[in-house]
């Protein structure tokens, strides 16, 4: 089996779990090197994800990959994407309405910040209040947005 095909594979139990326990994967890695390979996966659900979830996820996923046989020696980082998080979609934006968010994004082709509360999201806007007043942003301009605890 080439090392793609392990690494879908791998990539496939990792959605598996996530799916059979309710849980969505905010993102993951595969980093293999020789014999040892390095696997983190960031957990996410609506309601949040507590230490108990990660455990959880972590002991399902530990269990499938040994079943597998697909790896010799891994070491395993499951976690929550944490308290700054990335900010990627539309859908992510609508979710942390009323959270503290910290936006760059491109304003007359330069790139501009406006950190403050989330407000609202309608369509492609996304209204931001911050120390100045309400901000504006259009999705398409943004360059990186994170939560901002």
């Amino acid at each position: 089996m080439s090392v793609d095909d392990k690494t879908g594979e791998i990539s496939a139990i990792i959605n598996k779990v996530a799916d059979d326990l309710g849980y969505l994967i905010y993102e993951f890695s595969i980093l293999r090197k020789g014999g040892n390979s390095y696997i983190v996966v960031r957990i996410d659900q609506i309601q949040g994800i507590s230490l108990g979830d990660c455990e959880v996820y972590s002991r399902e996923l530990t269990a499938r990959l040994d079943e597998s046989n697909l790896l010799p020696l891994y070491t395993l980082e499951v976690s929550s994407p944490g308290l700054t998080r990335k900010i990627r979609t539309i859908s992510e934006f609508q979710r942390f309405i009323g959270s503290p968010v910290k936006i760059v994004y491109f304003k007359d082709e330069k790139k501009d910040v406006v950190k403050g509360l989330l407000q609202d999201v309608s369509g492609n806007s996304i209204v931001v209040s911050s120390e100045a007043g309400d901000v504006v942003v259009d999705f398409e301009k943004v360059d990186r947005a994170t939560l901002d605890y």
